[in-house]
C-alpha cells in the first residue's frame, strides 16, 4: 500500500436521522404516478422545491445533501436527470475535502431528460438544458445550453451583438 493511501479518507458524515429521512422517501419520490406527487416527497427529503415545480420519474436530487438544492417555480426537471449538491471525489481520492453547495433551477428553466447539473450551480430563469447534458457552471437566464460539458448554444432573445461577443 502507498504512503499516500494510509491517510484515512474523510468522507461525508451525516446524523443518521437526516440520512433515514432522505432515504425513506426516495423510492416513492421516483415512482410516484404524478409529478405533484414526486415534487412532495423529494420535499419530505429536505429539497426545496417550488409547489408548481415538475418533477419527472427517476429524478435524483443529491442523496446526501437534499436540503441545498432548490426548485424555483414553474421549473422542469425531465425523467432520470440527477441534481447534485455535493462531491466527494476529492475526499476519496484524498486531494481534499468533500465540497457541499446549494444548487438551484431557476423559474421557469427546463432541465432535459438524463442531465446532470454538478454542485453549485445556478441554473438561470427560462434556461434550457438539453438532454444528456453535464452542467459544470452557472447557466445565465434565458440561455440555451447543451453537451457535456454543457455549452450555450443559443443566448437570451434579444442579447446585443456585444453581449454575444460578436463585437470586440
Amino acid at each position: 500500500m502507498s504512503p499516500e493511501r494510509m491517510t484515512p479518507v474523510r468522507r461525508a458524515h451525516r446524523p443518521l436521522r437526516l440520512r433515514a429521512r432522505a432515504t425513506l422517501f426516495l423510492l416513492p419520490a421516483w415512482f410516484s404516478p404524478a409529478s405533484s406527487l414526486r415534487a412532495a416527497f423529494h420535499r419530505l427529503r429536505g429539497a426545496r422545491i417550488a409547489r408548481s415545480a415538475e418533477i419527472g420519474y427517476l429524478v435524483m436530487i443529491d442523496n446526501l445533501y437534499p436540503e441545498k438544492v432548490t426548485i424555483e417555480e414553474e421549473a422542469t426537471v425531465a425523467a432520470l436527470s440527477t441534481i447534485l449538491a455535493h462531491d466527494e471525489s476529492l475526499a476519496y481520492t484524498g486531494r481534499g475535502p468533500e465540497r457541499v453547495l446549494e444548487t438551484r433551477i431557476g423559474r421557469g428553466a427546463f432541465v432535459g431528460v438524463h442531465s446532470v447539473v454538478l454542485p453549485g450551480v445556478k441554473v438561470g430563469e427560462r434556461s434550457l438544458i438539453a438532454a444528456g447534458s453535464v452542467v459544470a457552471h452557472d447557466v445565465p437566464d434565458g440561455t440555451v445550453v447543451a453537451g457535456v460539458p454543457a455549452r450555450p448554444i443559443r443566448e437570451p432573445a434579444g442579447a446585443s451583438a456585444a453581449e454575444r461577443g460578436e463585437i470586440r
